[in-house]
């Protein structure tokens, strides 16, 4: 996890009154901000492009510089700026608003009670346009999403400069996954003519000089992403795509080529006052928070500075941005308190949401809610039980008193779980390594891969997280062979197991039906159906299944090398010699026995001890 180091000073600047480094650690964790300590960095400066590196005292100077690549024996590259007292935090990836001295400094006041409820940013009608393309939402360049301001009146020098760097950095992490969902430019105004297009071009559709440039010249998007450090770094994010996604004003100037990198002519130096922001990608409300949370951080940290809205015009509408758009939620103040386990009226739950930056309002019609406004730059609040922990914060943990349980119970292992840990006991005890893998799967891996016709009994998932997570498995089997293919070119045997649950819908019942698999395999130079045979016999003594076999015939077995597995007379497995074409598929040469078993039917519904 990457780690923040916030000059003390500066943090103190934007507090009414200067507190101690004790003082700041209390607030600090009651943020909940995991603190590595106060301590003392050293500033450097790169001769040739200007750029602020930080170190600890105990690293040496680099040769190479990480911004403009430049190589030079480190005394020569580095000029010295001295050293300045920090406190290194790791950075909470779910709070990216308080990442640097602005937004931390906003949320301490509130803690401090200071300053109260919902931040007031006063924000200018817009005086620039920005034009987005449809090719941007093709499937041979996609990259939809695109919000803009503009923010004026910075006074800059090379230490600010060095934070909105590393600002843009950070948000990059915690919020953009590392430029995939969003990424951000920052551009000078006065380089720049409106209005602005945001378009695609093919990889050799025009010319621009990128941002620390190897090499004086222009160079095609294509130059860029084969030549260019970040374009080395990044060109996996545009890999696929035909045309790639840029920014260019009415001069034919191109702004960047997101989200790679910048231009040189339109870059941010210590001369600029005005600012043009744009933030694009894949995921509509990371773009939206990710600007909201740096033009708020922006104006934090520079005093003066004043924000202004961009016209976006698409073919069949316009929208202004940054919106600022805050949430309000209902919250429950009883539920709330009693899961905290506190003893608080309404008015005081109102006024410990307040500073934590929220608005409240009292709900005349329910004297056990109140409404919550949240502020636009929270990117962690999405449901009411966020709000339950930011009352806890506020109220502080360490005033939380322990109790004991009023009831004592004598806690109980549940039936599968002790099935489940006596299977593992006798594949261990056969020479079996235990394996875990995720619930969530895909079709192609579930079917595909095991010569099958997709059933029509999964679980799908609505709106998955990726391609690779699109439904519930209803088998093990197929993902224990997949790690049996990451695991080639290791020693042999390999014998691999895992044991836990599917999900299938069943006709006739309304919901899907939760079971307990056991599936093993084991890959060696010589094995065959009796050696897969023999380790399901053993293991079904070992819990109690009287099982039979009976001879299969299935896709993903060799004919007449497999068989189903029977529990008082129902199918509950099979076992075999994996199909040759499964094995090519996964670039196995040796051959793979493997079985899988529904453990579900010796669970009784009324479990005893016995099965302990």
């Amino acid at each position: 996890m990457p780690i923040a180091a916030i000059p003390t000073d500066e943090l103190n600047q934007r507090l009414p009154r200067e507190l101690s480094t004790e003082q700041l650690e209390l607030y600090l964790e009651q943020l909940g901000c995991d603190i590595e300590g106060f301590t003392q960095i050293r500033r450097i400066q790169c001769q040739n492009c200007s750029n602020l590196h930080e170190l600890t005292l105990q690293e040496e100077l680099p040769g190479k510089c990480p911004e403009c690549f430049t190589e030079r024996e480190a005394s020569e590259l580095w000029k010295d700026l001295g050293e300045i007292d920090v406190v290194r935090m790791d950075l909470l990836p779910v709070r990216p608003d308080i990442f640097d001295a602005g937004g931390l400094g906003r949320a301490i006041r509130g803690l401090m009670d200071e300053e109260i409820g919902l931040p007031s940013y006063e924000i200018a009608d817009p005086s620039m346009t920005v034009t987005v393309d449809p090719s941007v939402n093709e499937e041979d360049s996609y990259r939809p999403y695109v919000a803009c301001a503009v923010v004026r009146g910075l006074q800059i020098d090379d230490v600010s400069l060095r934070v909105i760097m590393k600002l843009q950095e950070n948000l990059h992490w915690a919020l953009g996954r590392d430029r995939k969902l969003a990424s951000i430019g920052v551009y000078d105004m006065s380089t720049i003519e409106g209005p602005i297009r945001y378009t695609t071009v093919p990889h050799d559709g025009l010319t621009f000089v990128p941002l620390q440039p190897q090499e004086d010249k222009p160079q095609t998007p294509g130059e860029v992403l084969e030549t260019h450090p970040k374009g080395q770094g990044y060109k996996h994010l545009l890999e696929g795509f035909s045309r790639v996604p840029l920014l260019i004003d009415s001069k034919d100037q191109v702004l960047s080529m997101p989200p790679i990198i910048n231009s040189h002519e339109t870059r941010v130096t210590t001369k600029t006052t005005d600012v043009f922001i744009d933030v694009t990608g894949i995921s509509d409300r990371v773009v939206i928070k990710t600007l909201h949370i740096l033009v708020t951080s922006l104006l934090e940290l520079f005093e003066g500075t004043s924000l202004e809205r961009v016209t976006m015009k698409y073919d069949d509408r316009e929208e202004l941005t940054p919106s600022m758009e805050t949430e309000r939620f209902p919250f429950d103040v009883a539920s709330a308190i009693r899961l905290i386990g506190i003893d608080i009226d309404r008015e005081r739950a109102g006024q410990l949401l307040q500073q934590m930056r929220h608005q409240t309002e009292i709900d005349d019609d329910n004297p056990e809610q109140l409404w919550v406004t949240v502020a636009a730059y929270r990117n962690d609040i999405m449901h009411e039980v966020d709000l339950v922990e930011d009352l806890a914060m506020a109220y502080n943990y360490l005033n939380l008193k322990p109790e004991l349980v009023p009831t004592m119970t004598v806690a109980q292992p549940r039936a599968e779980r002790v099935l489940a840990n006596r299977t593992r006991a006798v594949m261990n005890g056969l020479g079996f390594f235990e394996t875990m893998s995720l619930i969530l799967s895909n079709a192609e891996e579930q079917y595909d891969l095991m010569r099958l016709e997709d059933p029509g009994d999964s679980v799908k998932v609505s709106n998955p997280a990726s391609t690779e997570q699109t439904m519930l498995r209803t088998m093990i089997m197929p993902q224990l062979l997949r790690l049996f293919a990451l695991n080639r070119g290791q020693g042999l045997p390999q014998k691999l197991f895992e044991v836990d649950d599917v999900v299938k819908l069943v006709e006739g019942q309304e919901h899907p039906v939760e079971e307990m698999h056991i599936a093993g395999g084991i890959l060696d130079s010589v094995v065959g159906f009796a050696d897969i045979k023999a380790v399901v016999v053993s293991l079904a003594h070992e819990v109690g299944m009287n099982i039979t076999l009976e001879a299969l015939e299935h896709p993903s077995m060799i004919p007449g090398r497999a068989a189903s597995i029977l529990f008082n007379g129902q199918v509950v497995g099979m076992l075999g010699e994996i199909h040759p074409e499964i094995l090519s598929n996964l670039r196995l040469s040796q051959p793979l026995v493997a079985f899988e078993l529904d453990l579900s039917p010796i669970l009784p519904e009324d479990w005893n001890a016995s099965l302990m």
